[in-house]
């Protein structure tokens, strides 16, 4: 790498001095400019050393501030993301509709893959994770229409949540899932389908989230005991405290 050239003043100053020591005469003015433009020489040399360096130094620094910008990103994303869908977790997702629900009506929409265990049971965890997967996916298509998001929330639980929703949007978001999820196919499996239930509850605003969920898990409930494949809805909005 070429060192950075010397300022103009610094350079011509040194090639003034260079001239001059040429017309010199051997005597004592001329040993002393000589050791004066050596002094001066190893000055610059320790400049452009210094300059060099920090040039270095700083490029360093740079790199390491964009890895470690890069890695602050990286541990951001995976505490508040599910390692396997990429969907928000459940700290993360439940944290949010905290949040919403202290000024909106809340929408839940909890989901559950039907009959999962025998799916790992039978084609392995790898085929089970796909599906997992590829649910993340079908919810993920259809919650951010209705403004919503989606995480999972452990297994094969996901979840739902739809800020100033109504029930209409709330069953039409979740009938729009269930239809994607029935339509997953796997080549290596053909005859491995696919479907999951819904428990569709909704929230005023104010009301506690713990109230919320267990209402959309009853209906998941209901959903389960009823045939599977199934949306159960809770009509009625639950209140404030």
């Amino acid at each position: 790498m070429m060192e950075p050239d010397l300022f103009d003043i610094e350079r011509k100053a040194l090639s003034d001095a260079r001239r001059a020591l040429e017309t010199q005469e051997a005597n004592g003015h001329r040993l002393g400019l000589a050791a004066l433009i050596g002094d001066y020489e190893r000055v610059i040399r320790e400049m452009r050393r210094l300059i060099s360096h920090a040039d270095r130094t700083e490029r360093e620094l740079n790199r390491a501030n964009q890895r470690l910008t890069e890695l602050t990103q990286t541990l951001d994303y995976r505490s508040r993301h599910d390692g396997l869908t990429g969907l928000l977790n459940r700290e993360t997702l439940i944290g949010q509709a905290e949040t919403w629900l202290t000024t909106k009506t809340l929408g839940l929409i909890i989901v559950d893959i039907d009959h999962f265990k025998q799916v790992n049971d039978r084609y392995g965890h790898p085929i089970g994770d796909r599906i997992l997967i590829e649910v993340g996916r079908a919810l993920l298509a259809h919650a951010p229409v209705y403004g919503g998001l989606c995480g999972r929330l452990g297994g094969e639980e996901f979840a739902v949540i739809v800020p100033a929703a109504t029930p209409i949007a709330l069953m039409q978001c979740a009938t729009g899932a269930a239809v994607a999820i029935r339509a997953l196919r796997h080549d290596q499996h053909p005859g491995l389908r696919v479907t999951a239930s819904f428990g569709v509850a909704l929230a005023e605003p104010g009301a506690c989230f713990d109230r919320l969920y267990i209402c959309a898990d009853d209906a998941l409930y209901r959903a389960k005991h009823t045939g599977r494949d199934r949306i159960e809805l809770v009509a009625d909005c639950i209140g404030a405290d």
